[in-house]
């Protein structure tokens, strides 16, 4: 027996340490309700969560963003519905227009309701914004919108279309130099047979056909410009059909197929020559004092020309906003697609940090109170443990 070095007591204190450590880890952990409280818990573990904190955080800013993408497509593509509308009424005005009961202040009044439309468009285009940006003058070019928590993951929006009266229907249209033709000159013109005659546009052919009955040559000669216009949508070309003061008649051809500069588009008439005398049948559509390569901020209705080019032209724009609007529909669709796999990327990474770095309470309790116990016992024990030195004594007496 020795009294300077008393091993018991010394094994005792160690063991009470070790549950007193045991203890407050337990108490940590059931306080905060993690397992990992810092790199000593488990240093691979804690490195492994930060990193999956990390890409939480990220793909919780890439929500807003894409939210941010759907938000600004839903304005533009909203203020493009207007557009539209404004556009379909535009065009109910000028098929009013071509109307021949019209008088000429008919005209002029349904052309002041075309232009308080027009102004009206340019006046959405040009205000439309998102967080300061405008979004339909021309402006907006592509963005990218950050979707992902990592670089390289995004969304483009491609530029939007630019929907103010200038920007819409940039298509260039011209006339040919008219054609006089005398009565006398088309009284064989019933003669022609269906599918007799063609147009031949940069090289192409277009078979006319439907030509029905004709009784007189100006009849049939309406009936050529009918079926000329019914393959404007093939050619580009339409056709008017002029009667003069002097009992003569023109034919006017206009297209739609003119490049920017105004470059000529070569057009031929086939299958008048055996009917007919002294008429030209093959012309030069190129730029002249018709041309219109604005958009729709000089468009008129006041004469039935006019009314039938505003057709083409506004059916030209509204084909340009459906299509801006189509694509950022998808776009839409896109964005919305993506937040949803970003809320289960979010939700699944969010559960694996958890396994590594959340306290199981379950197993936390019972070694909390298992610990309490050790320490009650160490204690006990190390107080008899200091007792034993005074057994020493017992030997003295």
């Amino acid at each position: 027996m020795t009294i300077n070095t008393n091993v018991a007591s010394l094994t005792a204190q160690r063991n009470l340490n070790a549950s007193q450590g045991t203890l407050g880890t337990a108490m940590q952990r059931l306080s905060s309700g993690l397992r990992v409280n810092s790199a000593k818990d488990d240093a691979a573990g804690l490195a492994i969560a930060e990193r999956m904190n990390a890409q939480t955080r990220g793909l919780n800013v890439a929500a807003r963003n894409a939210n941010d993408g759907i938000s600004l497509a839903q304005t533009a593509e909203g203020a493009l519905g207007k557009v539209s509308d404004m556009l379909q009424r535009m065009r109910e005005l000028a098929v009013q227009s071509a109307n021949a009961t019209n008088s000429d202040d008919d005209r002029k009044a349904l052309q002041a309701e075309v232009g308080q439309l027009r102004d009206e468009i340019d006046r959405v285009a040009k205000n439309t914004t998102f967080n300061g940006k405008k979004l339909l003058d021309g402006s907006f070019s592509a963005a990218n919108f950050q979707v992902g928590s990592n670089s390289g993951e995004n969304i483009t929006i491609a530029a939007v279309t630019n929907s103010s009266a200038e920007g819409l229907s940039k298509v260039v249209y011209g006339s040919a130099s008219e054609t006089d033709i005398d009565a006398a000159d088309i009284t064989d013109l019933a003669e022609i047979t269906d599918g007799s005659l063609s147009i031949t546009v940069d090289g192409t052919a277009y078979t006319l056909a439907d030509l029905k009955v004709a009784r007189t040559g100006e009849e049939r000669l309406g009936q050529v410009v009918e079926a000329l216009n019914r393959r404007t949508a093939d050619t580009g070309v339409t056709a008017f059909l002029k009667e003069e003061d002097d009992g003569e008649y023109s034919i006017e051809l206009r297209s739609s197929k003119l490049d920017a500069d105004g470059s000529a588009v070569a057009v031929s008439l086939t299958g008048f020559a055996t009917a007919t005398t002294g008429i030209t049948t093959a012309a030069t559509i190129a730029n002249d004092d018709s041309t219109s390569s604005a958009g729709i901020d000089e468009l008129s209705i006041e004469t039935v020309e006019d009314a039938w080019l505003a057709m083409k032209q506004i059916d030209d724009s509204l084909k340009q906003i459906n299509d801006a609007r189509a694509s950022l529909g998808a776009v839409q669709s896109r964005f919305e697609n993506a937040v949803s796999n970003i809320q289960i990327q979010t939700e699944n990474t969010s559960a694996a940090r958890g396994r590594i770095v959340d306290a199981d309470f379950a197993q936390e309790t019972a070694n909390m109170s298992k610990a309490q116990i050790l320490q009650q016992a160490g204690t006990a024990m190390v107080a008899q443990a200091n007792q034993l030195p005074q057994q020493v004594l017992s030997l003295l007496r």
